[in-house]
């Protein structure tokens, strides 16, 4: 009796087993392929993304190659090409490569765009924005409006920014633009007495000072 039980009751397991497979067997195939495409959607992005670094520093490379062989069309083209399909940082290196290219070719109005367009590309590297910001200011500084270029170096000449004492010094050029030597001196003096500046940005502020007066 107790075997027959037992029997039974096996029986009757494997009908509600069979019920719920039935009726949800499906949805739970279901949730274990979309568990397998998402891991192998994961994997495979992963080794796309992979591939696409190694492919961008190759070409980067090549690019560098090209600029040292003196091929300087050939290489500003391989510079725009990857500034603009790049991946990771080297987008930010290809972009900054052509916009110095430019620059060394006397096209500082373009090099000047490219660094505008990267100090306001918020998908960028701050500090690849910032210094941007700083090479876009020195490139415009002689026919920018001072008061606006002012402003946006501003908040890189805090004591804490990276590129402060390069945007400082910009900011001292652009108020003896608009006339203002008394803000351009008090820059320079800070500049010029700060024992963590560069020396060779100390020495030109302390050479401004001596043009302008103390």
């Amino acid at each position: 009796m107790d075997q027959f039980i037992e029997e039974v009751d096996e029986e009757l397991k494997r009908e509600r087993y069979m019920d719920l497979w039935r009726k949800y067997g499906t949805y739970m195939v279901a949730a274990v392929l979309l568990v397998v495409i998402a891991v192998a959607g994961t994997v495979g992005w992963r080794q796309y993304q992979s591939n696409q670094r190694t492919q961008a520093g190759l070409t980067f490379l090549e690019a560098q190659r090209l600029t040292e062989q003196g091929k300087k069309a050939e290489a500003l083209a391989a510079f725009g090409s990857l500034g603009k399909t790049g991946t990771g940082g080297y987008r930010e290196l290809s972009r900054f490569r052509e916009a110095a290219a430019l620059a060394g070719q006397g096209n500082e109005a373009a090099a000047a765009g490219i660094y505008d367009s990267i100090a306001t590309d918020q998908g960028a590297d701050k500090l690849f924005r910032d210094l941007a910001l700083v090479l876009y200011a020195l490139n415009v500084a002689d026919r920018a409006e001072p008061k606006g270029l002012i402003d946006r170096l501003k908040p890189l000449t805090a004591e804490s920014e990276p590129w402060r004492y390069s945007a400082l010094e910009i900011t001292a050029l652009l108020h003896r633009r608009r006339g203002d030597d008394a803000a351009a001196k008090e820059i320079y003096r800070k500049l010029a007495d700060d024992d963590n500046a560069p020396g060779k940005l100390r020495t030109r502020a302390a050479e401004f000072l001596a043009v302008i007066g103390n």
